[in-house]
């Protein structure tokens, strides 16, 4: 079915609609790039084209006002196309009203229209006054209803269609060129979810396919049966009547029949071993293919976003895209987009530095960020990156101490890698108060969150008076995982390649052993050696050879591990199995799959791995683990779990509680100190409330919910102090609800004996 055929079912309002959509994007850019070079003839000519297209869509459909819009638009490129104006930033304030205007009435129902333009007939009005002022030169108003939505209105442009709305053909239009004409017969509508069935399909083509090759095993083995039947016929000696001789010669006779039949039906098969693996593998790829889209597509609008959040900011500053070309995955594309949203923001307005400030330090006055796509080593890498002033460690490390995240000391002792971690965090903002923009902490933690959830990674990297650098690591495509598979206690894993930092084999000589704990230096940093086997809790793999098998894992600045495992098994793309609802969250695992030859593995979740190493190293049980039973399985101890995301509140709870002969273990957040409750018997929960990946409220209700766990008691102690924030934990389920000021007291300790006894 045609593009054409296609859309006869739809009305000529939303044909209009599509139109619009398409054009008023190009008349974006167009405007954005006449600020630059207000005289470029080619830019003005394509604006021309586009304001054209929209006023004879809008005469079609009738609608008088975005007509007339459109219509007094292409006034002001043509006389600008024959020097009678020159439009300038202010003149391009007006025109992309104009555009916010037809994007507007674009998107009105054909029943709702009458009553929206009667509605705004003084803004429309306004708007075409100061668009008929544009040609005649006259001073352009810099205020008021004629540029409105110019200035801090940065919607993004919908990501519709090819144009294939009607439109006026006159003189002035172009008409369409054949080969253009072709293009359109060619183009289908399928939707999403028939790509995806495709998808599963070319897959399932492909675990199919796999299955050829060990019946062909087992054929050419029977083939060598035969062929020792025969050896065995053959050496038949000794006397023989004459009626045991014709047997045996018929049964070599029948024999070499079978050999010469099976070796052809093996040839035959072979061949077509190798037809359906080529046509599995085509018909694989073009799936995969069919749901990529240009990286350029899911960028419409960002260009005018920063344009207007920089004037309204009285800065200036462009966006340049690089690598708009690069294929990526539809799904990717639209769960970076939020994500990119805040980055560019945050660089409007926490980078990108006043005109003046900028001449001072030998900057020309418009700040220039940009966003580079491209495919490396398999992957997606996408660089957010500013020319601005950079990130301030020292005021990063105020605002860790001021929120109470890490002591002085602590903070002293970072990294500045280890410092742009905290930006990640829920609610943490380097702004004093709260604007439009930014200063409610809700963006570089959704970037992060995004970011894990699609299997990718963040690191950050800034110089000061020069800029910051954010890199986005991501999968090309969420239809398939891309994988290494590894060995650990004798089951394959699989780790998702956007995760692993390195994966490498190191000879015992470059393991360095401090405090009891090897180390291992990798790109100029020390990393932690752990054993896979003992951070998934299965049964120990001795280390023989003389070399180990590591895979290198680490988060957005933070601290990294290295991962021995038995065995590097390679790189393969991998289909995704969800596991039942029923096991609910297992830990470490995100989810199973099938490899090519059809044997079921495990894919590993990095973030609750990196929590459950980072448990490990707090508790001390690295190296204990394997020899010995936890100290409350001898001596009875009743167990309490701490719960919060400081490794500081951590250590401090853990510490006072331990004095007292409890048995305490501690987990890094509200999702590991579920898995760590629902895998273990504690007598008692402590918890922050604000926590990455799951909060304390929501850890509260998951434990009351359980029939299981409901009667282990929970005490949530937090900074919040108000008493909404108390009423919200105890009507969650908690037992208790203390302020973290309790720590300098008895306070937590005779909560916890209340509810559980002493130790």
């Amino acid at each position: 079915m045609s593009e054409e055929k296609d859309l006869s079912d739809l009305s000529m309002h939303e044909l209009f609609r599509m139109e619009t959509e398409t054009q008023g994007a190009a008349l974006t850019d167009g405007l954005l790039a006449l600020e630059r070079d207000p005289r470029s003839p080619e830019t003005l000519e394509s604006l021309m084209r586009a304001a054209h297209s929209i006023k004879g869509a809008a005469r079609i459909i009738k609608l008088e006002p975005a007509e007339r819009i459109g219509h007094a638009m292409e006034d002001c490129f043509v006389a600008a196309q024959a020097g009678r104006v020159v439009l300038a930033a202010p003149q391009v304030d007006v025109l992309l009203a104009g555009v916010d205007m037809l994007t507007r009435l674009a998107r009105l129902s054909e029943d709702d229209t009458p009553a929206w333009c009667a509605e705004h007939e003084p803004e429309i009005k306004a708007l075409l006054e100061g668009l008929s002022a544009l040609p005649t030169g006259a001073a352009t108003p810099k205020k008021g209803k004629a540029a409105r939505g110019a200035k801090g209105r940065a919607k993004r442009e919908s990501r519709g269609p090819e144009p294939s709305g009607p439109s006026t053909e006159d003189a002035q239009a172009r008409p369409e060129t054949a080969p253009e004409k072709e293009r359109k017969a060619a183009v289908l509508r399928i939707s999403p979810e028939q790509i995806d069935h495709l998808l599963g399909l070319a897959g399932e083509v492909q675990m199919q396919w796999q299955w050829l090759r060990p019946y062909a095993d087992s054929l050419l083995l029977l083939k060598r049966r035969i062929a020792g039947l025969e050896a065995a016929l053959g050496g038949v000696e000794g006397p023989q009547d004459e009626a045991s001789g014709l047997r045996i010669k018929e049964a070599r006779a029948v024999a070499a029949a079978c050999r010469g039949e099976l070796a052809e039906r093996l040839s035959e098969l072979e061949a077509h071993e190798r037809t359906i693996f080529d046509l599995s593998q085509r018909l694989y790829h073009q799936s995969v293919s069919s749901r990529m889209q240009p990286f350029g597509d899911g960028m419409r609008g960002f260009k005018r976003m920063v344009r207007d959040l920089a004037q309204g900011l009285g800065r200036k500053a462009r966006l340049e895209i690089v690598g708009a070309d690069t294929l990526v995955d539809r799904d990717i594309l639209e769960r970076i987009e939020a994500p990119l949203n805040h980055l560019l923001r945050n660089a409007v307005d926490h980078g990108i530095e006043p005109p003046e400030e900028r001449r001072e330090r030998g900057k020309p006055p418009e700040g220039v960020i940009t966003i580079e796509a491209r495919h490396h080593a398999g992957m997606l890498k996408i660089t957010v990156s500013d020319d601005g002033r950079g990130m301030d460690f020292e005021a990063i490390g105020r605002a860790v101490v001021e929120r109470g995240l890490a002591p002085p000391e602590m903070v002293g002792r970072m990294s500045e890698a280890e410092l742009t971690d905290f930006l990640y965090l829920p609610k943490f903002t380097m702004k004093d108060s709260v604007s439009e923009i930014s200063g409610r902490g809700v963006g570089l933690d959704v970037v992060a969150s995004v970011v894990n959830g699609a299997r990718g990674m963040v690191r950050t990297s800034s110089v000061p008076g020069r800029g910051t650098r954010i890199e986005l690591q991501l999968p090309v495509t969420l239809s398939v995982l891309r994988s290494l598979l590894v060995g650990i206690a004798g089951e394959p894993y699989a780790f998702p390649l956007a995760r692993i930092e390195r994966a490498l084999s190191v000879g015992r000589d470059e393991i360095e052993w401090t405090g009891g704990r090897r180390y291992i230096t990798v790109d100029g940093r020390l990393t932690g050696l752990v054993a896979a086997w003992q951070v998934l809790g299965l049964a120990e793999t001795p280390e023989s050879g003389e070399e180990l098998n590591v895979v290198v894992l680490g988060g957005a600045g933070g601290a990294r591990y290295g991962l021995i495992v038995d065995a590097f098994l390679g790189e393969c793309d991998l289909v995704e199995k969800r596991l039942d609802p029923r096991l609910g969250k297992v830990r470490d695992i995100a989810a199973a799959a099938l490899t090519a030859d059809g044997q079921p593995l495990l894919v590993i979740d990095v973030n609750d791995l990196l929590c459950s190493v980072e448990k490990l190293v707090v508790e001390g049980r690295l190296a204990a683990a394997a020899r010995e039973p936890a100290a409350g399985a001898r001596n009875g101890s009743k167990r309490i779990l701490v719960v919060d995301d400081s490794i500081t509140v951590r250590e401090v709870e853990r510490k006072l509680l331990a004095a007292k002969g409890y048995e305490v273990e501690v987990a890094v957040d509200g999702m590991d100190g579920w898995n760590s409750i629902r895998g273990g018997k504690f007598d008692l929960v402590i918890s922050d409330v604000d926590m990455p990946r799951m909060d304390g409220i929501n850890l509260v209700r998951h434990i009351k919910s359980d029939p299981g766990l409901k009667a282990t008691p929970v005490v949530i102690v937090s900074y919040k102090e108000s008493d909404e924030d108390r009423m919200r934990g105890l009507e969650a389920g908690a037992d208790s609800y203390l302020t973290k000021s309790s720590f300098h007291d008895e306070t937590l300790i005779e909560v916890v004996t209340d509810l559980i006894g002493a130790a």
